[in-house]
């Protein structure tokens, strides 16, 4: 039996704390990974928002190290350097996704899909593969979920022209990447859209051209002024908010008949409400609404291109990671994150 420690979710509203957790030699489809560096993706302010049934255990993009591995895993090596992501690495239409590995708390058995903050983790061989060895590791502990989110959606989005007017709401880690793979594609009419100053200021490092805060009482107006009045052709959403997404809509190019199509919205951030829309002015405008899981990675295919692209400078992973916090300090980490004191993405040192 193994031990190491973790952060564990117990109860809501109390502080995250390290505990020890135990775990059996890895199955012959699973792998046992030494932690080295974990993303902070504010999609763990969704878990901490909910009353937990069991223990959890968080993180579900990072980088480590491959300590052992079953029989069946062929494509990585003990020894090996990992990318840990929640997106599985060579699936095919017959892959599942929901592979549980289990672990041990306070002698009680429980289940994990796939864990980060921890010193150790068990999980399904599909949640990592081989990083080259010379990519950072601190920095590419985050391309498992904020990079394949946010950066891919762009560059795989082949009808994004150099001369396409788009409009990023949500100047977060994701808006961030969105707007270095705009750049990347020599996009020039690039808005960022976001409710802090400080996070509009910083997207230019990034390649905004253009910064609109969205509680201007004339952010339409001056939204509408820089398309010329004439709308975006590619709107895309990394808040993931009923209001925002209302608001994308009404800020897309319509169509004129006989002449061109309408705008798209691709949808990115995540949330739980209903959107409302009108199918006639849908059809009337020609627009189009996307909705984008993990940039629709194919991981084996895109860590290549995603590599490749920061090995020559063009994906600003240097920049993107602006904070590192020892895992001791998860707390700190995660209240700065909830209050939006975090420019671009947070790394959590798991073996400091």
């Amino acid at each position: 039996m193994h031990k190491t420690q973790a952060i564990v979710y117990k109860n809501k509203n109390q502080k995250l704390s390290i505990e020890e957790i135990k775990f059996s030699d890895p199955k012959p489809n699973e792998v046992i990974v030494k932690n080295l560096y974990s993303g902070l993706c504010g999609s763990i302010l969704i878990n901490l928002s909910r009353k937990p049934k069991n223990p959890e255990l968080l993180g579900h993009e990072g980088s480590g190290i491959v300590l052992s591995k079953g029989k069946n895993v062929k494509h990585v090596k003990v020894g090996d350097k990992v990318l840990i992501s929640w997106m599985p690495y060579g699936a095919d239409k017959n892959t599942k996704y929901l592979n549980f590995t289990e672990f041990f708390y306070k002698g009680k058995k429980y289940e994990s899909l796939i864990y980060t903050l921890s010193k150790k983790s068990k999980i399904h061989s599909q949640f990592v593969s081989k990083i080259p060895d010379n990519i950072n590791l601190k920095n590419s502990s985050i391309i498992g979920c904020a990079v394949i989110s946010g950066y891919l959606p762009i560059t795989k989005n082949i009808k994004i022209k150099k001369n396409s007017k788009v409009a990023i709401y949500g100047m977060g880690g994701l808006g961030l990447l969105a707007v270095n793979a705009l750049k990347r594609n020599g996009v020039k009419e690039i808005v960022a859209i976001d409710i802090d100053p400080k996070k509009l200021n910083f997207s230019k490092k990034f390649g905004a051209k253009h910064l609109v805060n969205f509680n201007d009482k004339n952010f339409d107006k001056k939204l509408k002024k820089i398309s010329n009045n004439e709308g975006y052709d590619y709107i895309f959403d990394y808040v993931g908010n009923k209001i925002v997404q209302q608001n994308c809509l009404t800020h897309l190019k319509k169509c004129i008949a006989g002449f061109c199509s309408g705008g798209s919205l691709g949808i990115v951030g995540f949330h739980y409400d209903k959107l409302e829309i009108s199918t006639k002015d849908l059809l009337m405008n020609e627009n189009t609404i996307f909705g984008v899981r993990g940039g629709s990675a194919v991981m084996k295919v895109d860590l290549p291109k995603i590599y490749k692209d920061i090995k020559k400078r063009k994906l600003y992973l240097n920049k993107i990671v602006s904070n590192t916090y020892k895992i001791k300090d998860i707390n700190l980490a995660i209240n700065k994150l909830k209050n939006g004191k975090i420019l671009g993405r947070s790394v959590i040192s798991i073996q400091e």
